[in-house]
């Protein structure tokens, strides 16, 4: 792709999503907002995607890159963030899509409207197909710009926002060195909290993004659920480093809740999804990685009222809505 560079690049991942590839294409090549470029990287898919990537690149707006070997998420993210030279950075997953044409106006006004705002994201819908909406995520009850240091309590304590979707100022995303490609499970937490302690973060109260909600291969294989909790502790430990030493002090309650929280998320979003089974796996992983941790917490009070109470009763006593997800959404599988 020649010429001036775009605002905006917008990195699509694919592998084996040809099924999906044209409504996420639709939804982006659909947007008000015109000045972007699109990325698509084809990760060695066996299946059909070549075909359906192939009429899109008439537009001279999308180039593909189409790998002979298969190099997994992260090494395909991080070159995407690469082959990028617009000034703010988008990707999204081949089986997400955008829910509203005027998404990257939202992001980019944002952005454009605050030069200390280092970050974009918005509500997104939960979606099992294109038609069937089970739950939207809503970060606040209205739209913000804040300082970062004041959502990174959020996210920690709340959830991150989705990876698909989220904008992020290509110059702040140089500044921290880009994503940590020793990472396998949780690149989206390193970077939205590293994000938060050099910038503002802007929330749009909007649902612009569609995230389609499909059974996790870590349900299968609860070393790899392990193994994210021991990341996020790691990426925890990063982050609070980087903070002066009396700060970190006064901090030590939220560290302490952020490694609670990842200990159960994964088990308390499975309980309150109507999935005991995968709750009660995923909730053994929290004790094996610490034990203590993982029980003496409020947190495992509610899955387990959760668990024996049922939904319905549960929430008439509780009045609790289903949470909003977290420590999953960062997953990459």
């Amino acid at each position: 792709m020649q010429g001036n560079a775009p605002s905006v690049s917008v990195t699509v991942l694919n592998y084996n999503y040809a099924r999906f590839l044209a409504n996420c294409l639709d939804s982006i090549l659909q947007q008000s907002f015109r000045d972007f470029e699109v990325i698509v990287i084809n990760d060695r898919s066996t299946d059909n995607s070549l075909e359906v990537i192939a009429p899109y690149l008439s537009d001279p707006r999308v180039r593909l890159i189409n790998h002979e070997q298969n190099k997994g998420f992260v090494a395909s993210l991080i070159e995407g963030m690469q082959e990028s030279r617009g000034t703010y950075l988008s990707v999204i997953s081949a089986d997400d899509w955008v829910v509203s044409p005027y998404a990257f106006a939202r992001q980019v006004e944002a952005l454009e409207q605050n030069p200390r705002v280092v970050m974009a994201f918005s509500a997104y819908g939960l979606y099992a197909d294109e038609q069937t909406l089970s739950f939207v995520s809503r970060a606040a009850e209205r739209s913000y710009v804040h300082d970062g240091k004041g959502v990174f309590a959020d996210f920690l304590l709340k959830g991150y926002p989705q990876h698909s979707g989220t904008m992020i100022r290509k110059s702040a995303y140089e500044a921290l060195g880009g994503y940590d490609q020793t990472l396998r499970w949780s690149l989206d937490a390193q970077m939205w909290l590293g994000l938060c302690l050099i910038g503002d973060i802007a929330y749009i109260d909007e649902m612009l993004y569609a995230y389609r909600r499909h059974p996790s291969s870590m349900s299968k294989d609860p070393t790899a659920l392990r193994n994210a909790i021991y990341e996020l502790f790691r990426i925890f430990d990063w982050t609070f480093s980087l903070m002066p030493e009396e700060e970190r002090r006064q901090k030590q309650w939220l560290y302490r809740k952020a490694r609670q929280r990842a200990l159960i998320s994964f088990a308390a979003d499975a309980v309150f999804s109507g999935n005991m089974r995968l709750g009660w796996q995923f909730y053994r992983v929290g004790l094996q990685v610490s034990p203590w941790e993982t029980i003496l917490q409020k947190g495992s009070v509610a899955i387990a009222l959760r668990a024996l109470l049922g939904a319905k009763l549960y929430d008439k006593l509780f009045r609790r809505t289903q949470p909003a997800v977290a420590e999953q959404a960062t997953v990459s599988v």
